[in-house]
């Protein structure tokens, strides 16, 4: 049997963050590929396969809520530029964890803060590739 993992939690340079549940995403920066078809003659394709070196980053992302305390994180965060240090850990009840760092990541995009009773706001790091 398996076991969704929907209990993650996150650090920012080594400071516990409490998220919104089930927010966390991530890619793992191994980045895309690209394929291209040569002609080979006669009707045959020949695959030319490459890596698009361009995209090997990883992204985090999460939800906060809205309470001034996070919304002074995020902007210290941002202010660090690419210094930051993200790492997420999910772990089963059974005791089986999945852990990703995220060295050198910075909030690229000028993130929006939602004000009101049930809102949240996303944060979106960009990284090296995960370990």
């Amino acid at each position: 049997m398996s076991i969704a993992l929907a209990d993650a939690s996150v650090t920012v340079n080594n400071d516990p963050v409490a998220i919104v549940p089930n927010s966390v995403a991530f890619t793992e920066g191994k980045g895309e590929q690209n394929m291209r078809a040569a002609s080979a003659g006669g009707g045959s394709v020949e695959q030319i396969y490459s890596n698009n070196v361009e995209t090997n980053f990883s992204m985090v992302k999460f939800s906060l809520h809205n309470t001034i305390q996070k919304i002074e994180d995020a902007r210290d965060w941002k202010s660090n530029r690419n210094q930051n240090s993200v790492t997420i850990t999910g772990k089963t009840p059974d005791g089986k964890t999945i852990t990703r760092t995220f060295n050198q990541a910075a909030i690229l995009n000028d993130y929006e803060i939602n004000l009101g009773s049930d809102t949240d706001f996303e944060i979106e790091f960009k990284s090296s590739p995960a370990v």
